[in-house]
């Protein structure tokens, strides 16, 4: 996905972890990693910035509504396996 250029991090690795880094949910250390890939990595990045744009309208079409706690971690372990990287490799269709 890198166009080429070699990263330090895998792009699949990066993407799978966007939403960790949208969130504030990954530590200092991670979130540096991440951001450091996106600044080198212009199709990360504009994955990065569709999934930002989501989020935005998503909070301001919800903002009032909270989520159980119950809710975000079933969400949270569908994502990690929608995201794992045995799924990343199949093909769509």
């Amino acid at each position: 996905m890198s166009g080429g250029e070699p990263h330090d991090v895998d792009c699949r690795e990066v993407l799978s972890e966007v939403y960790f880094y949208l969130d504030a949910e990954c530590a200092d250390a991670r979130r540096d990693i991440i951001k450091k890939h996106l600044s080198e990595c212009s199709p990360c990045l504009a994955e990065y910035g569709i999934e930002q744009d989501v989020r935005a309208l998503v909070h301001r079409c919800c903002s009032n509504e909270v989520a159980p706690d119950e809710v975000k971690a079933r969400l949270r372990a569908k994502l990690a396996i929608l995201t794992s990287p045995e799924q990343l490799d199949r093909p769509s269709g």
